[in-house]
């Protein structure tokens, strides 16, 4: 199997994600107190705000996307994560009047991936052109290339036979009549995404961090982080560790030219820099895949064997800047692994 790399978006039907809607007439204070960024300047049917959501510690219980809607907010992320984020919504809830919603079942998500040309074909007016399926831009596979991602979320009661009926409303919008829709196979659609926002260097909650980490450890300050919007729940953790600067690990973007026909390094792989303590740790691996390069098509990981291997993965302080180098072994090869972007 191929991914054109070129000028036909491609086309991913995503098992599961975290949907969860905040309503009522109370809902923007309330995730207000709950969220690092500032979410009450959102407009209904506008760009969302990336945010975490945190506990009193500080810790992250949440990583999404809030978009603002009539009736309140809509969240959108990595899956596993909405009932906790319900709770917490649950336990800060007093007199105020806002309700969370999980919605994960009922909906599907499916994620359009195209270049910046993309926009002017449609990325712009894709919901007016989609009808009733709402629409998100969402930056889980952007690349400084000009790729992008926009997320449809069609409900489960919509008739579709596998991805036709939705992937054809998209794909209309994006590229003028398309021949055919460059869909991939579910049961490999998570992988190709995986690939794709390991290449763009986006962090997964549950994959690449979980609660048990701060937001400044996630490495996402300018996206989720606002300084300036007022208290929150564990701001005073967030603030303190802004103004000292002293988290001792942090998730960068490490690259490797060494595994050219070689197998992948395992999730979890450590690596070392002359000592027995590690100075990083992989938590997503995968072939870097190219957009809008001269070849018209690059494997999967099932079949490939070129091109660098990039990882997210988290690095100890003595590794924070780019360029920085650490060893890591598959089997038998050992591999050297350099900071490719912090």
């Amino acid at each position: 199997m191929s991914i054109n790399s070129t000028n036909t978006p491609l086309f991913l039907r995503l098992p599961s994600l975290s949907v969860l809607d905040l309503v009522g007439k109370d809902a923007a204070a309330i995730l207000h107190n709950l969220t690092t960024n500032e979410i009450k300047s959102l407009e209904i049917g506008g760009p969302g705000v990336e945010t975490f959501v945190t506990n009193v510690k500080g810790k992250c219980i949440g990583h999404v996307m809030a978009f603002r809607s009539e009736q309140g907010y809509r969240l959108i992320g990595a899956p596993g994560q909405s009932e906790a984020i319900a709770a917490q919504m649950d336990r800060y809830t007093i007199r105020e009047e806002a309700e969370p919603q999980i919605v994960d079942d009922n909906v599907h998500a499916y994620l359009v991936v195209g270049s910046l040309a993309g926009e002017e074909l449609g990325f712009q007016d894709l919901g007016d052109q989609a009808g009733s399926l709402p629409t998100y831009r969402v930056p889980w596979v952007d690349t400084p290339q000009g790729r992008r991602g926009l997320l449809l979320l069609a409900p489960t009661t919509t008739s579709l036979s596998g991805a036709d009926i939705a992937g054809k409303l998209l794909l209309n919008a994006i590229v003028d009549k398309a021949e055919k829709d460059p869909q991939i196979e579910r049961d490999q659609a998570m992988e190709v995404f995986h690939d794709l926002r390991v290449t763009a260097g986006y962090p997964w909650y549950g994959t690449d961090f979980n609660d048990s980490h701060l937001p400044q450890e996630v490495n996402r300050e300018t996206e989720t982080i606002s300084f300036t919007k007022g208290c929150y729940l564990g701001q005073e953790t967030i603030a303190r560790l802004d103004a000292l600067g002293q988290v001792q690990k942090k998730l960068v973007l490490w690259s490797s030219e060494d595994l050219t026909g070689e197998p992948l390094p395992a999730v979890d792989t450590k690596l070392f820099a002359g000592g027995e303590k590690a100075v990083g740790r992989l938590t997503s691996v995968a072939r870097e895949l190219p957009w809008g390069g001269t070849s018209d098509h690059v494997e999967t990981r099932e079949g490939a064997r070129g091109g660098r291997v990039l990882a997210l993965g988290f690095a100890r302080r003595s590794h924070f800047e780019v360029g920085s180098e650490a060893s890591g072994a598959v089997a038998d090869k050992t591999f050297v692994a350099r900071v490719e972007r912090t």
